[in-house]
């Protein structure tokens, strides 16, 4: 029995594997339907065109990118954060502070230096005003009064110094207190009160710039640079949008410095190996898709500029 059973156990496998063979070949060339995508990519609406990605920035006369770095130029601990993000702030506002202590008790020692210079002075001008009397009768020797008067001389200078002192301190307090460096819009707040900041490495405590208008910084392939008119229409796309609507754009200059390209899109016809020229256009400040924040700063767009 066992035989008859292993005389008919190695055809039935045979055809059970000849079976999955041609189930798996008839699996692997079915065509599927292609699936539409999600989002149609954007398309240009010129009939000549000039393509690039451009970056939304803060407008400003600063190559490669507007947005402000704010540093502090002395170390220390926050104390105090006086701003938010999204707040508009002026010229000289106060962004944060530093602790001021020792630089305050600092402070206070040089205006105390200062009030014992000045007695000092006063305590020399007495003496020299009683030599000048002693002087003509005899009274004090010639040399005692130059030295007198060398004394009330030194005095002064001390006084001065005392005095020059004081301003460092004030200096140093001031410089504890970071203020905006420019009008503004407050991107990034990367402190919080307690944390240590230090001048020795790139750390950008907020970042802030003017977006009264908005810029978008435009790599347009060297390759391109032939066809490209410098203030003819352009428009930008949102990555994304199903509705593809358009953001006029206005041109504001060409960096004249052609770079290495190193924003990339991702695309297979893309070359790596070429340079960019940036170009830079300003949106209209009352576009709806900027009054509903759909453009932000640091956001990539699509950009068509018409060569026509």
């Amino acid at each position: 029995m066992k035989i008859r059973m292993g005389k008919f156990f190695l055809p039935f496998l045979a055809a059970g594997m000849l079976g999955f063979a041609i189930y798996h070949v008839a699996m692997a060339q079915k065509t599927y339907t292609k699936a539409p995508p999600p989002i149609e990519p954007p398309t240009t609406p010129f009939g000549h065109t000039v393509a690039g990605s451009g970056i939304v920035e803060p407008n400003n006369e600063a190559s490669t990118t507007s947005a402000i770095a704010v540093g502090s130029q002395i170390s220390g601990v926050v104390t105090h954060v006086h701003v938010r993000i999204n707040q508009n702030v002026k010229l000289g506002d106060l962004l944060f502070e530093l602790d001021k202590r020792a630089a305050l008790a600092d402070l206070h020692v040089r205006e105390a230096q200062v009030g014992v210079a000045d007695s000092n002075v006063r305590l020399q001008k007495d003496q020299l005003d009683r030599g000048a009397k002693l002087l003509p009768r005899q009274a004090i020797t010639e040399q005692d009064y130059v030295t007198r008067v060398e004394n009330y001389r030194s005095a002064l200078a001390s006084l001065e110094l005392a005095k020059v002192q004081v301003e460092q301190g004030k200096t140093a307090v001031d410089l504890l207190e970071i203020r905006a460096p420019v009008d503004g819009t407050i991107l990034q707040i990367n402190i919080r009160p307690g944390e240590f900041v230090s001048i020795s490495g790139n750390q950008s405590m907020i970042q802030m710039g003017n977006m009264q208008p908005l810029h978008v910084r435009v790599d347009v392939d060297e390759e391109d640079l032939p066809r490209l008119k410098l203030n003819a229409p352009a428009t930008a796309k949102i990555r994304g949008d199903a509705l593809q609507q358009e953001v006029p754009l206005h041109f504001v200059r060409l960096e004249p410095f052609a770079m290495p390209k190193v924003s990339l899109t991702g695309a297979n016809t893309e070359r790596v190996d070429t340079r960019v020229v940036q170009v830079i256009y300003a949106i209209e400040p009352n576009n709806k898709l900027v009054a509903e924040r759909k453009i932000l700063v640091g956001q990539l767009l699509d950009v068509f500029i018409d060569s026509k």
